[in-house]
């Protein structure tokens, strides 16, 4: 570590920079080339037997057609009347403070 610390008090010159930044370089292609393995490991591991992604299955309670369920619609309702009440709110809010002044 020492050394590191030395070379980074030392300015480099260009080749010296470019070795760097090629060796960089090479060490993130290996580092993606083996996650890329990796991934595909996985995805070959994880497959279903028929060949379907498991997200192509509809769950209990969705629509086939629609990625909408039913916890979906109802988180979607209640915030639909949270925005109006909030809304409301603030309405009344300014027209007090304007009948006020």
């Amino acid at each position: 570590m020492a050394i590191d610390h030395k070379k980074e008090a030392e300015p480099l010159t260009r080749e010296q920079y470019r070795q760097l930044k090629q060796q960089q370089e090479a060490d993130f292609k290996e580092r993606d080339k083996r996650r890329v393995q990796v991934e595909r490991k996985y995805a070959r591991e994880h497959q279903q037997g028929d060949g379907t992604h498991p997200a192509e299955h509809p769950q209990t309670g969705e629509l086939v057609d629609d990625f909408k369920t039913f916890r979906w619609r109802r988180t979607n309702r209640r915030l639909n009347w949270t925005i109006s009440v909030l809304l409301t709110l603030l309405l009344i809010v300014y027209l007090v403070l304007f009948f006020v002044n």
